[in-house]
């Protein structure tokens, strides 16, 4: 079984804030989480968002009006964790921040390097970037899902204090989504 390998979701790619730092002002502020849960890339408004892997998508908008892509592999890859005796998962990116004219639908299977949206500062943003996010996941009831939601799946570390993310630095490919087309 193959490790996930994914490609640069905006290029340039800069990281703005690294997955992990920053919890005492998340802490400040109210958040319960240990430290920032994903990578904020610098990108400016209607600067294009791409698919960091093949997938099905699902378009979300937060209690904050921030508004993103889910992006669900669609076949398992290996993991290795505690909380994951089979050794393997389906993974999420998580692309957030968008501008609301989000061009894919939900249940729409895309490919690496489709067009999934335009960052912005939607939500809870100081400003324009993308917050990219990874979550190893598993389907709660059995192995078959039906694509029509995201309420079906579970964060396999949805107690590591990141309400489930993982660092998605390890798992790029260091090529860029854009080129991949």
């Amino acid at each position: 079984m193959a490790k996930l390998e994914i490609f640069f979701p905006i290029k340039p790619i800069q990281i703005t804030q690294a997955f992990g730092v920053n919890g005492d002002f998340y802490k400040a502020n109210g958040i319960n989480i240990k430290g920032h849960n994903g990578l904020d890339l610098n990108a400016y408004t209607g600067q294009p968002v791409y698919a960091a892997h093949d997938g099905m998508c699902f378009v979300q908008v937060d209690s904050k009006q921030g508004h993103g892509v889910v992006l669900i592999t669609e076949d398992e890859r290996e993991y290795v964790s505690p909380n994951c005796p089979e050794g393997r998962a389906v993974f999420k990116t998580i692309y957030w921040h968008l501008l609301p004219t989000i061009p894919v639908s939900n249940g729409q299977r895309v490919r690496c390097g489709d067009l999934l949206g335009f960052a912005d500062s939607t939500g809870l943003s100081t400003a324009p970037h993308l917050h990219f996010g990874l979550k190893p996941i598993r389907y709660k009831f059995g192995s078959v899902q039906d694509g029509t939601d995201l309420s079906g799946w579970e964060n396999i570390e949805q107690d590591n204090g990141y309400l489930g993310a993982i660092d998605p630095t390890p798992y790029f490919n260091n090529y860029y989504a854009f080129d991949y087309k």
